[in-house]
This record gives structure tokens, C-alpha cells and sequence, in this order.
């Protein structure tokens, strides 16, 4: 993915929901962009769905989902986030901001989300679907029917048995309200951690880190 920073239109800073979507609840319980995030998963999935749908119109439904997986997920929403010009403007505690890059990932993730559904709530369907097509206009111009569409903990496993070695132990622990997971996969004497507010991200964000150093190995 490009590093390339994405410029943000003024006509969306100036929206009052679009500043509301850059507070995490981390900084308010009432004005966060908690509901946002919810409005913003559903448009952001419509939309990527319907692009794959009319662009690949040869392939079934489990390709199309796999494809979707491949774009739509927690670490490459967050990626996208951070190319965002208004990346800095986004709010947190203290606490929060000291976590460390991996922690924020589910959090860059869900304030795109909410970028996308703040759009959609003041300028419409259409605006907020040019914004998503713009933000993912590099991925998408990179997807081919021709890539193999498995997730991160299925092509670490594969890549493994193909050295025949282990397969990797994965670890998954609760924080004590139950809100967010934190995994660990032992690889090669190696240990590789992440998490998430979805367990199964988690997990897959930990096989994605250890699928990296294993590719520099």
C-alpha cells in the first residue's frame, strides 16, 4: 500500500459530525464517535460490495467475500487512516495514546468508519461512496481475480507446513471488562502480539505480523 498521504476535502472538516467522528470514547462517554463507526461499517461494506460485485461479475459469492476480507479489515483500515492528512486531529486520552502502535490499530480502524458514516449522515450516499472509492483507489486498482484471497493465519500456517515446521500457538487474553483481546502467536522462538476489539482480528493481526518476519527470514 502507498504511504502517500490522502487529502481530506475542507468541505468535510468543516462538517460538525466529521470532527465528532475524529473523538474516540476514550476522551468522552456522550460525544465520541462511537454511533458514527456503526453507521460508517455498514456504508463502508455496501459499498466496497457492490464494487466487487459489478467489477469481478464472473466470481461467486465466496471469492467476493474473501476479496472484501482482503480490503475491508482492521489493519488495513487503520493503514488507510494513517495516510489521512487529518490523522493528527484525532482524540484521545493520555492513557490511550501512550498504547503502542499495534493497540491503536482497531482504533484508526473504527475512526475511518466513522469519518465514512459522518459523510454519509451531512452530504449523502453518493459523497460518502466517492469518498471510500478514493481512499481505496490503490487497493482496488491492485486487486486481480487472480490473487489468492486466504487469511493471514491460513497462509501462515501453509507457509509453515511448507517448512515443515510447527504450527503456530496462538494465545488469546480478555482485558477485565471483556471489551478487547489481546493475542500472542509463538513462532519460530519468536513472539508476536496484537489486539483488538474483535478476538478474531486479533488473531489474525498477530499472524500478519509474524507472516512479515517470517518473509524477511
Amino acid at each position: 500500500m502507498s504511504n502517500s498521504p490522502i487529502k481530506v476535502s475542507k468541505q468535510y472538516m468543516e462538517l460538525a459530525s466529521f470532527q465528532q467522528a475524529l473523538i474516540h470514547k476514550s476522551v468522552s462517554k456522550t460525544k465520541n464517535n462511537e454511533r458514527l463507526e456503526f453507521l460508517g461499517d455498514a456504508v463502508l461494506e455496501i459499498v466496497i460490495s457492490e464494487y466487487l460485485f459489478n467489477t469481478f461479475s464472473d466470481l461467486d459469492e465466496g471469492v467476493l467475500t474473501q476479496m472484501r476480507a482482503s480490503l475491508v479489515n482492521t489493519q488495513s483500515l487503520s493503514e488507510i487512516f494513517l495516510q489521512l492528512e487529518c490523522k493528527n486531529q484525532l482524540k484521545v486520552s493520555k492513557g490511550t495514546d501512550n498504547l503502542d502502535e499495534t493497540h491503536k490499530y482497531s482504533i484508526y480502524a473504527g475512526t475511518l468508519e466513522a469519518c465514512i458514516g459522518a459523510i454519509f449522515v451531512d452530504l449523502g450516499s453518493e459523497e460518502a461512496k466517492y469518498f471510500i472509492l478514493d481512499i481505496f483507489s490503490t487497493c482496488l486498482s491492485n486487486l486481480s481475480a487472480a490473487d489468492e484471497f486466504k487469511d493471514a493465519k491460513s497462509r501462515l500456517q501453509e507457509a509453515l507446513q511448507a517448512m515443515n515446521q510447527e504450527l503456530p500457538q496462538y494465545s488469546v487474553k480478555p482485558n477485565q471488562e471483556g471489551t478487547h483481546f489481546y493475542c500472542e502467536v509463538n513462532l519460530l522462538g519468536a513472539v508476536f502480539s496484537a489486539s483488538s476489539e474483535i478476538k478474531k482480528d486479533a488473531e489474525q493481526q498477530a499472524a500478519a505480523l509474524a507472516l512479515k518476519s517470517l518473509a524477511k527470514s
